[in-house]
């Protein structure tokens, strides 16, 4: 080896070492499921007005919509229920409901899924909830030409089970 080739030998190393570093830092950072990017976030942002529009027409409607999970199971599922209502407080019947479900803490996990009328006015899907803490659903609901929209937060919880124990 020639004497003075260790110093340039040595700096590629190290670049080379920074390259793969980085490389292995991007991967881990783009598969963690706590990092959530908006889909489409540009389309939407460039289509703030249709947004605001939305929320226009959801105000005109006067519909209410309440959302709730009931406590997450052994088998790791949760019930959503979703009430939809009228302006007047009455049950909204025969609606389409679709949902958009996703845990905070993981928000690059969603859940979708289209609710079955269990009552009138009372829509239901079972969805696998393995964690505890606040989610965000996104209801989607459709009747006739009548369109709303709105995110709600709510709790899910566990199922906690007292059993008698003997001394």
């Amino acid at each position: 080896m020639k004497p003075g080739i260790g110093w340039p030998i040595g700096i590629a190393c190290i670049l080379g070492a920074t390259i793969v570093g980085n490389l292995v830092v991007m991967r881990i950072a783009g598969n963690d499921p706590a990092f959530s990017v908006e889909p489409d976030y540009y389309r939407k942002a460039v289509h703030y007005d249709s947004t605001m529009a939305q929320e226009r027409r959801n105000l005109a409607l006067g519909w209410q919509v309440r959302s709730t999970l009931s406590p997450i199971t052994a088998s790791d599922s949760a019930e959503l229920q979703v009430v939809l209502t009228n302006a007047n407080a009455e049950p909204l019947r025969g609606a389409e409901v679709a949902i958009m479900a996703r845990f905070n803490a993981r928000a690059n996990d969603t859940l979708t899924a289209t609710l079955r009328e269990d009552a009138p006015g009372r829509y239901l899907t079972t969805l696998p909830v393995r964690h505890a803490g606040e989610w965000e659903v996104r209801v989607d609901a459709r009747m006739g030409d009548a369109h709303w929209q709105d995110a709600q937060r709510v709790q899910a919880v566990r199922s906690t089970r007292l059993t008698d124990t003997a001394p």
